[in-house]
């Protein structure tokens, strides 16, 4: 039987669950679907002829899902940021390590080349000091200044006493200038031979050795050596094994006190700290010239330090090679004399030489240092003042055998015949007489 009603829906479906299929009663009005946003509208796309996809298949249904992020990116950047500041922090506490071990191991041994006196030391020790001045500019450039200092005082480096300004800058503009800057300073005056600057300098860098030995050093040059006998004097006792102290306490030994067996002692010790120092060399053989000393004691050393080339400079060596032809010359040896001074190789200033070792050679009373020196045995380590003459007094051969005095020799008798004419004719006349007629 028909009826004028729709067919009610199955039980189980409820009439808003129904599709569109359900009747036309239960779309939504087409006004209210007009008024909606674009992006609200669930519109579908018109289907491509040939896309086979099922109805209901969306786009990007098969397609996998984004991976969340499992920290945040600042939190990534965080941690990267702390891991490179930790091995940056690494970095630089090793290479600040390493420097602090380097300067703990490279001053010391800087040091003991310092004290060795020696050409060959303070260019060992300034080679040594080159690297570290660049990790410490106050410590270690003072040190190295004063290396080179010496050189420039003691040994004539002309290219050593710009470096030395350079290298003072800075700890020269410090609160507290270091001692070796002082030092380094002090040297410098005393190669100028400006004795009131040095005396300042060496006062400034405090007490210890070094100015205890430059103190002895400048009161030397000043011709005072009484002043230098208490710094000095203090140097050996705070360094026993210093070659520098040692060195200048056998001269003011020999030189102010007068005691050579004092004076042998101190270059000895010196020797034996540093086997080729100049100073002591030369005070050995002042020591044999004056005949209070064998002289083969002194002949050693002066042919160590002349054989030394060229790790000590010619001047040094020349100054050797001077005292050694005078102890030869003594002892008798005129040929190994010259031979010893032919080593010298300078043949403008050879006539010197053999008349200054001449002069050292006659005199066996005491030791007198030569006038005119050329500047080819000039050396800052043999600072006696001079004053004999070149001009060499004969030397006797030790081998030549004595001359008998000789005998003295009668007047001959005058002649009778000319006695009897000065008898007759020969008596003085009176002012004022006449000629007899």
């Amino acid at each position: 039987m028909s009826t004028d009603h729709p067919p009610d829906p199955p039980e189980d479906v409820h009439p808003l669950d129904a599709g569109p299929e359900a009747g036309s009663a239960y779309e939504p009005p087409a006004e209210l679907d007009e008024g909606q946003p674009a992006s609200a509208r669930k519109r579908a796309p018109p289907r491509d002829p040939g896309d086979r996809r099922e109805p209901g298949d969306e786009d990007g249904a098969d397609e996998e899902p984004l991976p969340r992020l499992k920290r945040p990116i600042a939190l990534q950047v965080g941690i990267a940021l702390a891991v490179l500041a930790v091995v940056v922090a690494s970095l630089l506490g090793y290479r600040s390590y390493k420097r602090s071990q380097a300067l703990a191991e490279g001053l010391p041994k800087a040091e003991a080349l310092l004290r060795l006196d020696t050409a060959a030391g303070y260019r060992a020790a300034a080679d040594l000091l080159q690297p570290l001045a660049q990790i410490d500019s106050m410590q270690a450039a003072s040190m190295r200044a004063f290396a080179m200092a010496m050189l420039a005082a003691d040994y004539r480096d002309a290219e050593a006493e710009p470096a030395v300004e350079a290298l003072l800058v800075e700890p020269g503009r410090a609160d507290q200038v270091p001692p070796f800057a002082n030092l380094a300073t002090s040297a410098l005056y005393l190669g100028r031979r400006s004795v009131a600057e040095a005396t300042t300098y060496a006062g400034r860098a405090g007490q210890s050795p070094w100015s205890g030995t430059l103190q002895g050093r400048i009161a030397l040059q000043a011709g005072n050596p009484e002043a230098g006998a208490g710094p000095v004097g203090a140097a050996v006792q705070a360094a026993p094994g210093m070659a520098a102290a040692q060195a200048i306490q056998g001269d003011l030994a020999r030189r102010l006190r007068k005691d050579p067996v004092a004076a042998r002692s101190a270059y000895t010790a010196a020797l034996a700290a540093s086997a080729l120092h100049p100073r002591a060399a030369y005070g050995l053989a002042k020591l044999a010239l004056a005949s209070q000393i064998p002289l083969a004691d002194a002949m050693g050393p002066l042919q160590r330090l002349l054989a030394d080339d060229p790790a000590t400079p010619a001047p040094e060596r020349a100054r050797a090679a001077l005292h050694l032809a005078a102890l030869q010359l003594r002892a008798g040896d005129r040929a190994a004399s010259r031979a010893t001074l032919d080593r010298v190789g300078d043949a403008a200033s050879r006539g010197w030489a053999e008349q200054a070792a001449g002069v050292m050679a006659a005199d066996a009373k005491g030791y007198r240092a030569v006038l005119g020196a050329p500047p080819a045995y000039q050396s800052a380590s043999d600072d006696d003042p001079p004053q004999a003459s070149p001009a060499p007094p004969p030397v006797a051969r030790a081998d030549a055998p004595a001359r008998k005095p000789a005998k003295k020799v009668a007047p001959p008798p005058a002649k009778k015949a000319a006695g009897a004419k000065r008898a007759a004719g020969g008596a003085k006349k009176p002012a004022g007489a006449k000629p007899a007629p």
